[in-house]
């Protein structure tokens, strides 16, 4: 009898963990489709208040061998998201020309406020290795305004916005 009621009430928790669980994710879910639609309705806003579309800019020329859509600060590497990973790993990961092609690589199309941004969230020990830094930049490629993370991570508790994994699913969702 000792062994039913142990099996049943070791049931009960694990059942109660996993919906507690489940509540986060379904609130990241809708908190980031509650900003993207916000940010949605304030791009409709914005295109009917302005009488006359603005012309867009000329093109920058591009060279003989620039590949087509690159943007022309470097053909997509960004800067500031290299100075942000490097400054989070020691100096010994980021000191040598092979080091910074592999940081540049992993930077294109990142934004150095993105890593930064979610690099302040998590522990200081959980954005300080080469692996942890790349598996940032991989969570901002695609996301142009980090503000969504920001948005969702301020509306939900601390502790379910303070892992990697964690923020992971904030990013694939505000995407």
């Amino acid at each position: 009898m000792r062994f039913v009621i142990s099996v049943f009430l070791l049931l009960a928790v694990l059942i109660s963990i996993e919906s507690i669980a489940a509540v986060p994710q379904k609130k990241v879910q809708e908190l980031a489709a509650s900003y993207l639609a916000q940010q949605d309705l304030w791009t409709v806003i914005r295109a009917s208040a302005s009488p006359r579309p603005r012309p867009l800019p000329d093109p920058p020329p591009s060279g003989p061998h620039d590949p087509p859509h690159c943007p022309p600060d470097g053909g997509g590497v960004n800067t500031g998201c290299i100075e942000a990973v490097c400054e989070r790993m020691s100096r010994f990961e980021c000191d040598d020309k092979q080091d910074m092609m592999e940081v540049a690589r992993e930077c294109r199309n990142v934004s150095g406020h993105c890593v930064r941004s979610i690099c302040d969230r998590v522990s200081r020990f959980a954005c300080d290795e080469k692996y942890e830094t790349f598996q940032v930049t991989e969570m901002c490629r695609g996301l142009f305004d980090p503000s969504c993370i920001e948005y969702v991570c301020s509306r939900i508790s601390r502790f379910d916005c303070d892992e990697l994994s964690e923020i992971k699913e904030i990013a694939r969702q505000c995407r």
